[in-house]
């Protein structure tokens, strides 16, 4: 008996004949990873998650290396499904992705400034608008990256993010997008990390699996 897990907001069912065309009873959503054969919800919660479209998660790290390398092999597998990528995280990181995945990778790619992104007169409608425009106008499948750099969250209410976050969410479903933020705990003020936490329906720390976040808490847009 297949299980469902909705990409909104992270409720399990049962699903007797595996149809996924049904919707959500806590939000309403219709975007569902599967797994086939499962039988308990416990079992289900604990296993390791691939990402799909309508997927919004966050790698949450202190370890440069690790999370270069885990960026690169998200970026990677999404080439290898046909989807463009957008990247937007700050400078270091993103030089090192950058090299790391070559030239030709990224040749296609649509490569953007976190730092003006999420820099000064940050609005979190205006950024998510930018972000919709941009996938929209690519008119094909999605995979982006992105990320605050430390500084331009020094000067952001934390709750301003976390309104942000709860925005983009909803974007990446509406959109069936693919999407990973990044947040560098090093360089982050500390008041972020519940943001980076409680925003996203998927988390990797240090670059470890993909993993159901149970932390998660889900608000609508």
């Amino acid at each position: 008996m297949p299980v469902l897990e909705c990409s909104r907001c992270n409720e399990l069912y049962y699903s007797a004949h595996g149809s996924t065309e049904l919707s959500c009873d806590a939000c309403g959503g219709t975007v569902w990873r599967v797994f086939d054969d499962e039988v308990s919800f416990a079992r289900v919660a604990s296993l390791p998650r691939e990402f799909q479209p309508g997927d919004h998660g966050v790698l949450l790290y202190t370890d440069e290396e690790p999370a270069v390398e885990f960026c690169v092999a998200y970026l990677e597998e999404g080439l290898a499904r046909g989807e463009r990528l957008l990247i937007a995280v700050p400078a270091e990181l993103r030089a090192a992705v950058i090299a790391r995945l070559g030239a030709a990778a990224v040749e296609d790619a649509l490569v953007l400034e976190a730092e003006r992104m999420y820099g000064p007169g940050f609005d979190p409608e205006t950024t998510v608008r930018e972000y919709d425009q941009l996938v929209r106008k690519l008119d094909q499948p999605v995979r982006l990256l992105s990320g605050i750099e430390g500084d331009c969250a020094a000067d952001i209410d934390p709750e301003e993010f976390r309104r942000y976050e709860r925005v983009a969410h909803q974007l990446v479903i509406d959109l069936n997008a693919t999407a990973l933020c990044v947040y560098d705990s090093r360089r982050l003020p500390i008041s972020f990390s519940p943001v980076a936490i409680e925003g996203h329906p998927l988390i990797s720390r240090n670059g470890g699996r993909l993993c159901r976040n149970a932390d998660f808490g889900y608000e609508s847009a």
